[in-house]
């Protein structure tokens, strides 16, 4: 488990696919701010009522888990028994996952199978800088999302959810030149 975000590993991805990304939700961001919607697509699944697909990719995922360890017992340690304390200690982290599917909707988003409802959704905390986003969906683990499309798909929910490009208090420097974020995603 990991509970430094700068160590949780980061993949790949091309240039196009950054510059793509990072590009549409710029545009997403100006759209909304001037008032306007995102546009859905063709669905690839079969929606709700009223429920519209705005888009599928590929994600990186992973999950915060919370763990209590107890170090109650003796270790073998420097050729004999050492005997411990009754203790306990607490690790958190974040814990990888693998590259999964997400279809966002104005309803919910689907993850490998799973669906997240944005009635339950607690929070939203956006990293467009590192291409990801952290959800807090109630009665779920945590899930962080990453890849080239996460903050376009961000500003979608948020969109949906708030009727303005990002969450509540969060304000995102977005004017970053393009050449300078694709160098840093590489």
């Amino acid at each position: 488990m990991n509970s430094d975000l700068s160590k949780v590993p980061v993949r790949a991805y091309s240039a196009e696919q950054t510059d793509a990304g990072w590009r549409s939700m710029s545009m997403l961001v100006r759209h909304v701010q001037r008032g306007g919607h995102p546009a859905g697509v063709a669905p690839t699944v079969e929606l709700q009522a009223g429920e519209k697909q705005y888009g599928s990719f590929l994600v990186d995922v992973s999950a915060y888990f919370s763990k209590t360890v107890d170090y109650s017992s003796s270790i073998f340690a420097s050729g004999g028994l050492f005997f411990t304390e009754h203790s306990t200690e607490t690790r958190d982290g974040w814990r990888d996952g693998a590259r999964q599917a997400v279809i966002v909707t104005s309803q919910r988003l689907l993850l490998g199978g799973v669906a997240y409802d944005f009635r339950s959704l607690i929070m939203i905390q956006p990293n467009p800088l590192d291409w990801s986003v952290n959800l807090y969906f109630q009665g779920a683990q945590p899930i962080m999302l990453r890849g080239p499309w996460v903050p376009w798909m961000t500003v979608v929910m948020c969109a949906e959810l708030y009727g303005s490009p990002w969450p509540p208090g969060h304000a995102p420097e977005i004017d970053i030149p393009i050449k300078v974020m694709c160098e840093n995603a590489q």
